[in-house]
């Protein structure tokens, strides 16, 4: 029994090793993957100079310590939740009220009668002809009686 534990042990190790070993080479190797790193560089190029210089020192790779802070004015995952659910019953809520046969026109002459005697409550409106004509014989007949003022003497 003893003798199958050591020898476990031993090929979890190894195994352990050549795994390190491996992430380790494709870490290694990882600058090659990069797209762009074997294409050539045209010569005629005024920026050609420049481009073979930083293909061959490309600069340090980014790290976790230098991601930037998260700004204050930034909202968190739980405002976003609540502004999301709040979009979310909006529309509900407007697909509920603008949906088929949730209102229709009905009872539309009381409506119209109601508005307009709100409107009008004195209940005037635009003189007819006859009304018209009957204005202006009654200015006629006030005309016809009316006795020049005396002239000044």
């Amino acid at each position: 029994m003893n003798g199958d534990a050591r020898t476990f042990w031993r090929s979890l190790r190894l195994a352990l090793l050549a795994g390190v070993a491996g992430g380790l080479t494709a870490c290694a190797e990882l600058p090659k993957l990069e797209p762009g790193s074997s294409a050539r560089i045209d010569p005629q190029s005024p920026a050609a100079g420049q481009v073979a210089e930083a293909l061959k020192h490309p600069g340090p790779w980014p790290t976790f310590a230098g991601m930037p802070e998260v700004p204050d004015d930034v909202r968190n995952s739980a405002a976003w939740r609540a502004a999301i659910a709040d979009q979310e019953a909006e529309g509900v809520f407007t697909s509920r009220n603008g949906a088929e046969d949730t209102w229709s026109l009905t009872a539309t002459e009381a409506f119209e009668a109601e508005a307009r005697a709100e409107a009008n409550p004195l209940g005037l409106h635009a003189p007819t002809d006859a009304e018209m004509a009957e204005s202006e014989a009654y200015a006629r007949a006030l005309r016809k009686r009316a006795t020049p003022p005396p002239s000044p003497r």
